[in-house]
């Protein structure tokens, strides 16, 4: 409680002392009075960098006012996903503040013009340097416009595999399921092999493979396996489950069931659940898992 109580004091503390400090100095007539005439006596330079930061601040506090208070209604009417929104609520972002700071420089004085002509002739040196932001820039700005994934999806990007839980203009923040958060560049995900388990709709198949002994009756093995998997509410009829035999192996042969679940998301669940009752109902019916064997012989001396 007491460290609650401090950190509360240690935040508020100073933006209240200069609050009251603020009060207490334009309360009195005469003080401000001679701020404004220092103000009209500095150099026109100072006063138009002042003037041009307090334009910036307004603008861009208007502009996002602006886009707050009436791009959730429009969100509304068109019906666009989580996703959808929530990147152009950031390229407006960033377009408010290009926009507040373009006519801040004008009001500073600066020719736009030549400002173009210079953020050309420096985009030559600084590309070799900041290439790979850059990269990832882009990168993420199409990430935003395709959706090639979205919020919540399980996807697979080379070696990482997870939720996404965030899409940045730079990055994509990944939860594993080892519950680690990875961040991964967007040009990484643009240029590799992604997988979206997820994107959609959220069935998919599930495969169990597992081998019998050569003197089981495999017409009867592969029955038991589809029925196995009918007997599950979370696998679903259509389309339907099947078994099939997939080698023969040095012990075994090799049998697979191969089924279709509702939610991706229950997979690993859903495989152990079923590998355990594939072993009880084989056990039941005499069916042989075998184990790998080798058969040693030794040859006497002559």
């Amino acid at each position: 409680m007491l460290q609650k109580f401090y950190s509360f004091i240690k935040r508020f503390s100073l933006p209240t002392i200069v609050l009251l400090f603020l009060i207490y100095c334009f309360s009195d007539g005469t003080l401000w009075t001679d701020f404004h005439g220092y103000l009209i006596s500095l150099q026109v330079p100072l006063r138009r960098a002042l003037l041009a930061i307090m334009i910036f601040l307004a603008l861009n506090y208007v502009l996002h006012w602006c886009k707050d208070a009436f791009l959730w209604r429009l969100f509304k009417h068109v019906h666009l996903n989580k996703t959808t929104e929530n990147s152009a609520n950031a390229i407006l972002g960033y377009l408010s503040i290009l926009i507040s700071a373009l006519i801040a420089l004008s009001v500073l004085g600066v020719n736009l013009k030549s400002l173009g002509l210079l953020v050309s002739a420096l985009s030559v040196g600084l590309g070799f340097g900041l290439q790979h932001i850059v990269n990832n820039f882009i990168s993420g700005i199409l990430i935003l416009f395709e959706r090639p994934f979205r919020i919540g999806d399980w996807i697979v990007v080379n070696d990482n595999e997870g939720i996404v839980r965030k899409i940045n203009i730079r990055s994509t923040e990944i939860e594993t399921f080892d519950k680690a958060l990875i961040i991964v560049p967007n040009a990484d995900i643009i240029s590799g092999e992604l997988t979206n388990w997820t994107l959609t709709d959220s069935q998919g198949r599930l495969t169990i493979s597992v081998g019998v002994g050569y003197d089981s009756d495999l017409e009867k093995v592969l029955r038991l396996a589809v029925e196995t998997a009918k007997n599950d509410d979370r696998i679903l009829t259509d389309p339907p489950a099947s078994a099939i035999v997939t080698s023969f192996d040095d012990s075994s042969i090799g049998i697979q069931l191969r089924c279709y679940i509702k939610d991706i998301m229950q997979r690993s669940s859903i495989k152990s659940d079923m590998i355990i009752r594939l072993h009880k109902i084989f056990k039941e019916n005499n069916i042989e898992i075998p184990f790998p064997q080798r058969v040693v012989q030794i040859l006497k001396d002559k």
